[in-house]
């Protein structure tokens, strides 16, 4: 049985996969889809728990590379330019590890390459022990935590459909994922595929200063736009006009 579940329609175009973040699920990409789609054949995920994929007790980063990977070449697809948010560009990224011949480029969406800090993973293991008795409270402050305070002024309807969104997801597939992100080992290292980063400079989640150091330690491109966290929501035209390997 797949973990995630996969929407996308054949046809002659290249193809983009585009994957969500933590919380997140297919429907945010739907502005920079309806960019792409006249070029590109878009084949959306969704990870586990989100959405409409299956709940999974325990995966790893790792495993979900594999099942794309095994996916693409169940459907004859050959290569993809892989588009990753957030978590879903830590799968991004250990898919461009292990399975570079699948892939054309990867796009790392407010996402990096290098594994949990040791802060980062002392918040995830607070979270897991909490979770059970706040989950609601836990969802809430990471949800807010994901746009700039203009963007909470602005973009109001968008943070309300997250959070509606969000009740969906159930407290184990929200526990999976936690652990899943805290264990994932760095990917960084030459990758045989362009690479690029786009990132908000107003992120807390995943700040300037970490990307900018994995940029410094790697000759990949790098375009950051005025924002937070959740770019695909707030920035999509920017987004698609910066892809430099989406032409």
């Amino acid at each position: 049985m797949k973990k995630m579940t996969y929407y996308y329609k054949s046809s002659n175009k290249p193809s983009v996969l585009l994957l969500h973040g933590f919380l997140g699920s297919k429907s945010q990409w739907n502005t920079v889809a309806k960019l792409l789609e006249n070029s590109y054949n878009i084949i959306h995920v969704e990870l586990p728990g989100h959405g409409e994929s299956p709940m999974v007790s325990q995966y790893s980063i790792d495993d979900l590379a594999f099942e794309i990977s095994q996916f693409l070449m169940e459907n004859d697809i050959h290569k993809v330019h892989f588009i990753g948010h957030s978590m879903g560009g830590y799968v991004g990224s250990a898919f461009a590890k292990a399975y570079p011949q699948q892939l054309c480029s990867l796009t790392l969406l407010n996402s990096i390459m290098g594994p949990d800090s040791v802060a980062r993973k002392i918040m995830r293991d607070r979270a897991i022990q909490l979770i059970d008795r706040f989950q609601n409270a836990y969802v809430s402050m990471a949800i807010n935590n994901l746009f700039t305070p203009q963007e909470h002024v602005t973009h109001k309807a968008i943070i309300e459909n997250m959070r509606i969104e969000s009740q969906e997801i159930t407290l184990e597939a929200v526990l999976a994922a936690l652990r899943a992100m805290r264990d994932r080992p760095s990917q960084l290292g030459h990758v045989d595929v362009p690479v690029q980063y786009i990132y908000g400079n107003r992120d807390t989640v995943i700040e300037k200063s970490i990307i900018e150091a994995e940029l410094s330690q790697e000759l990949y491109a790098g375009v950051s736009i005025e924002g937070g966290h959740m770019l695909l929501l707030t920035h999509p035209s920017e987004i698609v006009s910066n892809m430099y390997f989406i032409d």
